[in-house]
């Protein structure tokens, strides 16, 4: 970051500290934060609170610089990420610290939005409100996404910074994504923003999703040791009718073959927004020489479709040159 002023620490410069904020962002896009601790009459500094210096006004060329109350990022980067602090300035040289902490993720392919990167739910009556969108002048939205697929039909009207629902019901239960641009000193800056709708049906699936393992993972193991394979999968909104995640090994599900190494146990959780999670973890008493050639693959169901994730086993290197050294 360019223009810095050198701070001496900030804890000796702060007389309050307040609650902390994290804001998600994806790499490459604007993303503009807003100090909620403001008036017009006193003054903000913001601060990068890992290095304790203070974030200047913009200047030519600026990739990341502060204007009262906001701090802006044009466009954000990998090397952004990172803890941030807005200081309000009140008479008596009192001031107050609201602290923010700014993850970037980057762009991978197949996925429209991390996990990280949602905003909370709306009421369920059908508006969807962009969020932050307000944050940024001028700004147009270009598109409006459901689950990563573009929105069309007519029961959607889209306003200014809205979507409305017509008579909402539970297949409508998803994750919205507004795509807009912003326009600063005629560059043109792209993002993105969502937050997940549920309407008042009682559940809703949506796409299985395997947070973990990832597919084609490899995970390293000693032979003789245990091991326990967790596989923690997204199923929908609300408890569902058909939600199953599950384990199998060389396309047999562990519960089919006849071995005591192998056992599952299940339970199942709500996150936030409602969102229903199933995770089964795999128990291996003895990992033994064939184990290391067999593919273990999560299953995750419900009643849209289902998905899987693989992983394989490697010996840790240690152990390898035992055995090498052992010889067959």
């Amino acid at each position: 970051m360019m223009g810095y002023v050198h701070l001496v620490f900030l804890s000796t410069f702060l007389s309050v500290s307040m609650t902390s904020e994290t804001f998600d962002a994806m790499e490459g896009e604007a993303l503009v934060i807003k100090c909620p601790q403001w008036s017009s009459s006193v003054k903000v500094n913001w601060y990068h609170t890992d290095t304790n210096k203070i974030i200047p006004a913009e200047e030519e060329g600026s990739q990341v610089f502060s204007l009262e109350r906001f701090l802006w990022f044009l466009p954000t980067s990998r090397q952004d990420s990172g803890n941030y602090s807005c200081v309000t300035h009140f008479p008596r040289n009192r001031t107050k610290s609201f602290n923010i902490s700014v993850q970037v993720h980057p762009y991978k392919q197949g996925v429209c939005f991390p996990s990280q990167i949602r905003y909370p739910n709306d009421t369920g009556r059908g508006k969807i409100v962009c969020p932050t969108i307000d944050n940024y002048r001028n700004a147009t939205i270009i598109q409006w996404y459901k689950d990563c697929k573009p929105l069309q039909g007519q029961r959607y009207f889209k306003g200014d910074k809205y979507i409305f629902i017509n008579n909402p019901r539970k297949e409508d239960d998803g994750y919205y994504t507004c795509q807009f641009t912003y326009t600063h000193k005629r560059n043109v800056f792209n993002v993105s923003a969502t937050r997940i709708f549920i309407s008042k049906a009682k559940h809703s699936p949506l796409p299985p999703q395997i947070l973990f393992p990832k597919d084609k993972g490899i995970i390293e193991v000693e032979l003789g040791a245990a091991l326990s394979l967790k596989c923690q999968a997204r199923l929908g909104i609300k408890k569902q009718p058909i939600a199953v995640v599950t384990w199998d090994i060389d396309n047999i599900p562990v519960k089919h073959l006849d071995s005591s190494r192998f056992h599952e146990k299940t339970h199942f959780f709500e996150g936030r927004e409602q969102e229903y999670y199933r995770e089964t973890t795999l128990h291996i008493t003895e990992i033994k020489k064939e184990d290391l050639q067999a593919n273990f693959t999560c299953v995750a169901v419900n009643e849209m479709q289902n998905t899987k994730a693989t992983v394989t086993l490697k010996l840790k290197a240690q152990s390898e040159d035992k055995l090498n050294h052992q010889g067959p």
